[in-house]
């Protein structure tokens, strides 16, 4: 009879140090924009102040992708919300000395959020996928499914810069828009919004 009181501790509490998913899910303060797919990137999102005659050429933006929560979270209807893609506004800059090419440079960077977005509903579809391993045996590692999603984000978005020549050659920059729509959709059951 002790055993399976044990047993059932475990299930309910996990083995979170081995999966590492132990902090309850906390919101994000208001430095913070979650993507959406109806609320797109726009210039008064970019707050970081930059000095004046600075050597900065160039637009920039934070995305993140972080994960918390705990393990049995994984099982409930909340577990999408385990996994976030966000922005920060306080560090993202556009160029101020390139407002022609702003709508442009927005375009870039939400293509790159979106890529970030794939990224993280795909971390989310292999976590719900794994939950019962997680939980029970900590493997596969979460914190290893994270950092592998996260690294082949990162791998892309230099492929998209790179096919893209930054945003620039605007057939391929459709075509980027296209593929990542499609996956969106196909993954829609991994969104945290509607």
């Amino acid at each position: 009879m002790a055993r399976w009181a044990l047993l059932l501790a475990l299930l309910l509490v996990g083995f979170q140090s081995q999966a590492q998913l132990w902090q309850p899910v906390k919101p994000l303060s208001a430095d913070y924009l979650l993507w959406s797919p109806t609320r797109r990137l726009r210039p008064s999102d970019f707050q970081a102040k930059v000095r004046p005659q600075n050597n900065l050429n160039q637009s920039f933006a934070f995305f993140g992708i972080r994960m918390q929560g705990l393990n049995m979270d994984l099982l409930g209807k909340g577990a999408n919300h385990m996994v976030q893609n966000f922005f920060q506004h306080s560090v993202s800059y556009l160029d101020p000395a390139d407002t022609l090419h702003t709508a442009l440079e927005l375009r870039y960077m939400q293509t790159q959020w979106d890529i970030y977005e794939v990224a993280a509903r795909r971390l989310r579809q292999q976590l719900r996928a794994s939950a019962k391993r997680i939980i029970l045996l900590g493997k596969p590692d979460a914190n290893e499914l994270f950092q592998t999603a996260y690294d082949e984000a990162n791998k892309r978005v230099i492929q998209y810069a790179d096919e893209t020549k930054y945003g620039l050659f605007l057939d391929k920059q459709l075509e980027w828009e296209r593929q990542l729509a499609s996956e969106l959709t196909v993954l829609a059951d991994f969104a945290t919004a509607k």
